[in-house]
């Protein structure tokens, strides 16, 4: 595995960091598999023995996966196979879908076995105004077999590669002129595989010939001079740079080769390894490789695994939910239980919130009659009027009647009064003079007495500040305090 990475490596190609497959190379009778984890080939393993049969391959792949401990879930498979055939058909020069659907038209007509077709293809080197491709075919119902022998070990088959799609890359690394043409022929497994192209990596013409120079170069030779022939008469082409060989028993024969062949025969300057084909496929580009698996399959993996993605969050939010529910259920029991607690501790509690809402009723009324008392009581201004007149009526008057009514904003006062001096009869300025007296004190005092408005006058006309005309008749005295 290591002098396989270093091989690797000195080609300056990796394997992508994040491809974990088990790949394997069926060539005729030869089985191999190769394990990647996550970039890193993990273990190799070649099965001994008889491996032809497709009806074997579900086989294969359980021992495989056995062999190499391999723990993913894609497998791909790079195919050489007596009913694997290829065929240059031309195109007009459309694109896309209308594209697609002549490919397909034409690999059910130029198949040469019976049942459906399956078809992988490969744009060819064309002159221009004209489109060439090289169209694989391989039967259908055998390629469904693969597909449901992976299925069977719970594995994913998303590539099924022709051999000669592997192969085509060595092109760019042989010693050719630009835009010479060149044969390369690998030994796989019993059969030989010839892709003519250019170092550019361009196709020209791919073929699957029964003989190897390992079985008999005789044979192989012939095959391989009819092949240049082909080339000359169909479309012009001379290999000026020769045939190039790769595979096991390729330079021992060689020399062998190169006597009945007019071209040159040369060694391919990359080196064999055991596993190369397993390996190589995985440096291709999947969206640039003819692969017989339809897009809708090699993408059923990526879907179901998306499915499983989104299934696990739907499991965890249904289980998030249904915890969620269960914790509301008990917090809800929790609070229906501290309810009837509450609801009981307030029924025993009831009987005394009677008593004291009927304390407080018994408090409101009494405050209720402490405030009407205290608010309807009028202040003393009768008394401290009487205990001011005491002090101001004059010596020589008597207060025969006093009458103090508290109106809206003022107290209203009549007050009658008799003469008591020395002399029976007063004269007038005496009785003006007393009364003149009284008057001062009472308005200028600290009850300001004010004389009553045109409207509280007696009948008589006497504004109820002075005396009355009469002067034996009392003295009154009326007025407003405010």
């Amino acid at each position: 595995m290591l002098k396989l990475g270093n091989m690797l490596r000195g080609r300056g190609d990796v394997i992508p960091a994040k491809l974990t497959i088990l790949s394997l190379s069926w060539l005729n009778s030869q089985f191999k598999a190769v394990a990647v984890h996550r970039g890193a080939v993990t273990a190799t393993w070649e099965r001994p023995g008889d491996t032809e049969g497709p009806g074997q391959f579900e086989a294969f792949v359980r021992e495989a996966v056995a062999r190499t401990n391999y723990q993913g879930q894609t497998v791909s498979l790079v195919l050489a196979h007596p009913r694997l055939v290829q065929h240059i058909i031309e195109l007009p020069p459309i694109k896309g879908p209308a594209k697609q659907r002549i490919i397909q038209r034409q690999a059910q007509q130029q198949k040469f076995f019976t049942g459906e077709a399956a078809w992988a293809s490969e744009t060819a080197f064309s002159a221009k105004g004209t489109q060439r491709v090289v169209l694989h075919l391989f039967p259908k119902l055998l390629l469904d077999q693969f597909m449901q022998g992976c299925k069977r070990n719970s594995l994913d088959l998303v590539s099924v590669v022709p051999v000669s799609v592997v192969l085509r890359p060595q092109l760019a690394q042989l010693a050719l002129e630009d835009e010479e043409a060149v044969l390369l022929a690998a030994e796989t497994g019993g059969s030989t595989t010839v892709v003519v192209g250019r170092s550019d990596g361009q196709v020209l013409l791919v073929r699957s010939l029964p003989s190897t120079w390992n079985g008999g170069v005789d044979r192989l030779a012939v095959d391989l001079n009819r092949t240049m022939l082909f080339l000359t008469q169909q479309y012009g082409v001379t290999l000026n740079d020769g045939v190039w060989l790769f595979g096991p028993g390729a330079s021992e024969q060689a020399k062998a080769l190169q006597a009945q062949m007019q071209l040159s025969i040369s060694v391919s300057p990359v080196q064999h390894q055991p596993a190369y084909w397993a390996t190589s496929v995985l440096l291709l580009r999947p969206g640039q490789t003819p692969n017989f698996v339809s897009p809708q399959l090699q993408k059923a993996p990526q879907r179901r695994a998306y499915a499983k993605v989104v299934g696990a969050g739907a499991v965890l939010l249904v289980l998030v939910a249904l915890a969620a529910v269960v914790l509301c259920l008990r917090l809800a029991r929790q609070e229906t239980a501290t309810i009837e607690r509450l609801r009981q501790h307030a029924a025993q509690f009831e009987p005394r919130r009677q008593q004291v809402l009927q304390r407080n009723a018994a408090l409101a009324a009494k405050q209720q009659v402490i405030s009407l008392v205290l608010e309807s009581q009028p202040p003393p201004v009768p008394a401290w009027f009487l205990a001011y007149l005491g002090t101001v009526v004059p010596s020589e008057l008597s207060v025969t009647n006093l009458h103090l009514k508290r109106e809206t904003n003022a107290w209203k006062l009549h007050l009658a009064t008799a003469w008591q001096g020395t002399a029976d009869q007063p004269t007038p300025a005496e009785m003006a003079s007393t009364i003149a007296k009284l008057r001062a004190q009472l308005s200028s005092g600290p009850f300001h007495l004010a004389p009553p408005s045109s409207s509280e006058k007696d009948t008589s006309g006497h504004s109820g500040v002075g005396p009355k005309p009469a002067a034996a008749d009392p003295l009154v005295i009326e007025g407003v305090i405010r």
